[in-house]
């Protein structure tokens, strides 16, 4: 409870400056130093507020990708996800997928960035990790977005907008900053405790593999479009000796969540429960798509992504936008492996995603290493993780099938199980960029009339009131027509 105090009250003194409304100038006004805000009070709440974009309610990234990458639906008897399963992508969509990015958790990491005193060499190291973590997926949402002059406050308040193959460079290079850091810190450099770090606990050869690990998914998004990426890059970047996030090294953020009012993990507060066990507000309208109880028929984890129906063992789902079918009552909502207490802690990247990613790389020799055994660890992460048991059995019928052609297949397939219900954002990235499964329905019935599903966000209003000379035109159309650089 102490932990959870001292965090509450770093909110209220970073927050403060950092929870302006969605208005014209989020993306920049909210950057304006705190007067008492110091690193150690800044970085909890910079990454309690990565929770919230990256995994927190019915707005966070988790639950548009679940839609997206057809995992979730509604029951018939609920008008939920209407705008996402109908495909109505405007300039109103889902807004806070970047101005929300840029006014929390990046204004506060930036704060961090800013402070020049040695002694906090880790919370700067931490900081520009997190803010490449945020970079990429603003990038992979949006294209071209502000960088090298955003988060700026007064001093600029209309940034340009970077061109995204560039800003994807320059991560790589953000990050090897803070491997630097950390590698060679001063000799009065604070180590963060871990009530100041609620992710990793000042764990700091955690955060060096933790920002290699981002660095090989920045390089490999890009490998499947010819000419991005070479040998030398994956050598110059992740083939340092330092590694990357293995079996049981997931990052998790919790800074001391408790089943009272306002203090509950976002997720399960939204999809979960009340404090008072009550269903929360989302809970029984969201549940599991019928393609998804099909593609996990046979799969343990299943029951653990899952619930069986009411106090049956059975297992339903249904189609999105499908008015006339099942009520919730009759369908699986979100299943204990995903969803266990009001004290759950966040995810930020599990060891089943790193395990994944290095298997892909080492199929496609980029890095050394066994893909077959890697894939191998990462599905038994996956099913640690849920709480499914051991994967040997299951892992007799999805073998790797070690051949080049088809290894993506595998492993991105085990990569959308691994993730369904957890990042649901990183899934719908994962298919534009390989189309696996190769199988994923779009959004049947949808109003946009669309034959697939969209590939990119659309920049907010409040971009074009705001920043008109800077932000990229775009037409409704462009949703499902103008792909980021990485994709095919």
């Amino acid at each position: 409870m102490k932990r959870l105090n001292k965090f509450l009250i770093a909110l209220f003194v970073v927050g403060f400056a950092t929870s302006c409304s969605d208005d014209y100038f989020d993306v920049n006004d909210s950057v304006n130093n705190p007067v008492s805000s110091t690193p150690a009070l800044s970085l909890p709440v910079a990454q309690k507020f990565t929770v919230d974009v990256l995994q927190g309610d019915y707005n966070s990234m988790n639950t548009l990708g679940n839609l997206w990458a057809y995992s979730w639906a509604a029951g018939s008897n609920y008008a939920y996800f209407t705008d996402e399963t109908n495909y109505v992508v405007t300039s109103s969509f889902r807004t806070g997928t970047f101005t929300t990015v840029y006014t929390r958790p990046l204004s506060n990491y930036e704060i961090i960035i800013k402070n020049t005193d040695v002694k906090n060499s880790n919370y700067v190291a931490i900081a520009k990790i997190m803010k490449a973590f945020h970079f990429q997926y603003l990038v992979d949402a949006y294209g071209d977005v502000p960088y090298s002059e955003a988060l700026q406050g007064s001093a600029n308040t209309t940034p340009a907008y970077d061109n995204a193959n560039d800003i994807y460079d320059n991560l790589i290079v953000l990050l090897t900053e803070a491997q630097d850091l950390i590698a060679n810190p001063d000799a009065t450099a604070i180590t963060p405790s871990a009530n100041q770090d609620i992710m990793l606990h000042g764990d700091m050869a955690m955060w060096a593999k933790f920002a290699n690990t981002i660095k090989l998914r920045i390089l490999l998004r890009q490998s499947e479009k010819a000419g991005l990426v070479s040998q030398a890059d994956f050598d110059a970047a992740v083939n340092n000796g330092i590694g990357f996030l293995n079996a049981g090294e997931d990052v998790l953020c919790n800074p001391g969540y408790v089943n009272e009012t306002n203090k509950q993990n976002p997720y399960w507060g939204a999809f979960g429960k009340t404090v008072a066990g009550d269903p929360a507000a989302n809970a029984e309208a969201t549940r599991a798509t019928n393609y998804a109880i099909s593609k996990l028929s046979v799969d343990p984890r299943k029951a653990r992504i899952f619930k069986p129906v009411g106090t049956t063992t059975n297992f339903a789902g249904i189609a999105q936008n499908d008015t006339f079918g099942p009520a919730s009552a009759s369908l699986s909502g979100i299943g204990p492996g995903i969803l266990s207490g009001a004290n759950q802690s966040g995810v930020i990247m599990l060891s089943a995603e790193s395990l994944l990613l290095q298997a892909e790389a080492a199929s496609k020799g980029y890095i050394s290493g066994d893909a077959e055994a890697l894939y191998n660890a990462g599905v038994q992460a996956s099913f640690t993780y849920l709480g499914a048991g051991d994967a040997t059995d299951y892992l007799a019928s999805y073998a790797f099938p070690n051949d080049p052609a088809v290894n993506l297949e595998a492993i991105i397939y085990q990569k959308w199980v691994a993730l369904m219900g957890i990042n649901g954002f990183e899934n719908w990235i994962e298919y534009r960029r390989t189309g696996f499964p190769a199988d994923l329905p779009y959004a049947p019935n949808n109003l946009s009339g669309a034959t697939s599903i969209p590939v990119r966000l659309l920049y907010p209003s409040s971009e074009y009131a705001a920043n008109p000379d800077n932000v990229p035109a775009q037409t409704s159309g462009d949703a499902f027509t103008s792909k980021v650089f990485w994709q095919n």
